[in-house]
C-alpha cells in the first residue's frame, strides 16, 4: 500500500491509497472524497490517507480483510502501531514504541471514522463502529462555562480503544533565543517571517496564505482570510481560523520595509512571502522553503525551533501576561476554548516554584523541637 498524490480536474492537490498494483482502494477513495466534500483541509486529507495506509498495511500483514475485522483486530492494530514486529513474535530489549500514544489514538480515530462512513453510506453492514464508541456526560475538563450545572449537558463521543496520553509541556523558547534566531537570518524576508510568527502566533499555513492587502497599516491589523487552497498549497486549517489580529507598529514598519525591498515591479504574485532565488524566484513561498529555512536556523543556532514553537511561545507569553482565555482562543483561531485551555493555560515549573515561595509562610507549622525537648 502507498499514498499517491494526484491532481483533481479542478487543479487541486489530493491523495489516494493504492495497492501494490497501483490500483486505488475504492473504499478509502470514497471516504477521502467524502471528507473532501466536508471541507476538510488538504493536509488533513493527506494525514488521513497515511493513517489508513498504516491500517491496510497492518491488515495485509495480519491476513485480515478490512470488511471482516473485529474489535480485537482494531486492538491488534494499536499494538502493531506501538511495535510493527508484534505479528512476527519478535522481542526486543530496551523497547521504544514506534509511535506516541497521541499518534496511535489519532490513527484509531481515523479508522473508526472510516467505518462510520462505510456504515452510514450503506456499503458496510457490520456495527463495528458503534461498538467502538460510547457517549459520556461531563468529560473531565479544566474549564466550565458560566451555564455549567444549569444548562443541560450534552453527551460527548469517546472512543473505547484509546491509549492514555501523558501530559507534556508545550515547547517554547525564550526572548533571548528569539533574538538569536532573528540575528541568524540572512535576509529581510526570513527576518520578517520569524518576527511575524513570534508576535502574532499564527500558524505557518496562515502566514503563507497572507496577501499584501491583508495588512492594514492604518489600524495596525492583519486579516487572516479563507481563500481555499492556494498556488503554494497553503490554506487555513479550519473555517474558524478566519480572524483579524492586532499587531505592533514595529511589525507594520517591518512589513513596509520588506515590501519596498522585495515586492518590486517584477513580482507578479499577491502573496506576501515569495521565493528569493532560483528559477522560481518571485513565486509564492511554500512549505518546503520554510522547512529549509528552519533546518538552517537549527543548524546555525543549535536551537530546536519550528514554526509552531513560535506559535506556542507567542500565545504562552500572552497567557502569562494575564490574557483572558477567551481572548486567547480568538487570537489562536481555535473553535473550542478547551483546545486553548488544554494547550496554553498551564503554569511552568518556575511559576509553580514562585507561587509556592509566596505561599510557603502560610504552610509553616509549629516550630520543630529537638530530641530533648529544647527549642
Amino acid at each position: 500500500m502507498k499514498t499517491v498524490k494526484c491532481k483533481t480536474p479542478e487543479g487541486k492537490t489530493r491523495y489516494y491509497l493504492a495497492d501494490d498494483a497501483g490500483v486505488p482502494v475504492q473504499s478509502v477513495l470514497k471516504y477521502l472524497k467524502f471528507r473532501d466534500n466536508q471541507g476538510k483541509a488538504r493536509n488533513t486529507l493527506r494525514l488521513n490517507c497515511y493513517q489508513l495506509q498504516n491500517y491496510f498495511n497492518y491488515l495485509t500483514e495480519a491476513g485480515i480483510s478490512f470488511d471482516q475485522v473485529t474489535i480485537d483486530d482494531i486492538a491488534g492494530f494499536m499494538a502493531w502501531l506501538r511495535n510493527p514486529y508484534v505479528l512476527q513474535n519478535l522481542m526486543f530489549f530496551n523497547f521504544e514504541p514506534a509511535h506516541t500514544a497521541q499518534t496511535i489514538n489519532e490513527n484509531i480515530d481515523t479508522v473508526i471514522s472510516f467505518y462510520e462512513y462505510l456504515a452510514r453510506s450503506g456499503e458496510y453492514e457490520n456495527t463495528l463502529s458503534d461498538r467502538l464508541v460510547r457517549f459520556v456526560m461531563a468529560p473531565g475538563r479544566n474549564y466550565r462555562g458560566f451555564l455549567y450545572g444549569i444548562a443541560e449537558n450534552r453527551p460527548v463521543k469517546s472512543n473505547v480503544l484509546k491509549m492514555p496520553v501523558p501530559q507534556r509541556g508545550i515547547r517554547r523558547i525564550s526572548k533571548d533565543e528569539t533574538i538569536i534566531l532573528l540575528d541568524a537570518c540572512t535576509n529581510i524576508r526570513d527576518y520578517f517571517l520569524l518576527y511575524l510568527l513570534f508576535e502574532t502566533g499564527m500558524r505557518i499555513g496562515e502566514a503563507l496564505s497572507l496577501w499584501l492587502e491583508d495588512f492594514s497599516i492604518d489600524d495596525l491589523t492583519i486579516s487572516i482570510r479563507d481563500r481555499g487552497e492556494l498556488e503554494n498549497l497553503s490554506e487555513l486549517k479550519t473555517v474558524h481560523s478566519q480572524r483579524k489580529l492586532d499587531c505592533t507598529q514595529e511589525l507594520a514598519d517591518l512589513f513596509i520595509a520588506y515590501v519596498c525591498e522585495i515586492h518590486t515591479a517584477e513580482i507578479a504574485t499577491n502573496h506576501v512571502f515569495v521565493k528569493l532565488r532560483g528559477s522560481n524566484a518571485g513565486k509564492a513561498m511554500d512549505y518546503s522553503d520554510v522547512d529549509n529555512l528552519f533546518r538552517d536556523l537549527r543548524r546555525k543556532t543549535g536551537i530546536k525551533i519550528t514554526p509552531h514553537v513560535f506559535r506556542h511561545t507567542s500565545l504562552s507569553l500572552l497567557y502569562a501576561d494575564g490574557w483572558d482565555p477567551e481572548y486567547l482562543r480568538i487570537r489562536a483561531g481555535h473553535k473550542n476554548i478547551y483546545t486553548t485551555l488544554n494547550t496554553y493555560v498551564h503554569p511552568t515549573e518556575e511559576e509553580l516554584t514562585e507561587a509556592f515561595g509566596k505561599a510557603s509562610p502560610n504552610l509553616s507549622g509549629p516550630e520543630i523541637k529537638g530530641k530533648d525537648g529544647d527549642e
